[in-house]
């Protein structure tokens, strides 16, 4: 997995390509954590995600959490069609807890 951060329209997008599982989560954990650190709305950018299981669950909703917390506001999260990230995301329900955007264009043209 690798992890690059870049800024759009005044908000910090992590994108993240590659495998997003147990052994790789909590890098994107810590990633998003010190984005959100930063003061500005965080875009998470998972188009580019080929598998993601239940430790990148866990991980979406830790981290959107957090941006709640601390931002009052969700994690914004671009998945597009990415069958390996939506896929796993509409099972377990998570489509409803958290804010997906088809592109990171959307996520960063709109207000929370």
């Amino acid at each position: 997995m690798t992890i690059h951060r870049t800024q759009v329209r005044g908000f910090v997008v992590v994108q993240v390509r590659g495998e997003v599982e147990a052994l790789t989560a909590g890098r994107l954990g810590d990633a998003v954590t010190e984005a959100l650190g930063d003061g500005r709305p965080v875009v998470l950018d998972l188009t580019d995600v080929r598998f993601l299981d239940s430790a990148g669950l866990e991980t979406l909703v830790r981290v959107t959490e957090n941006s709640e917390l601390r931002r009052g506001e969700p994690l914004r999260i671009a998945v597009d069609q990415n069958r390996p990230v939506v896929r796993p995301i509409q099972i377990t329900g998570l489509e409803e807890r958290l804010a997906l955007y088809d592109s990171v264009e959307d996520a960063t043209s709109t207000t929370a």
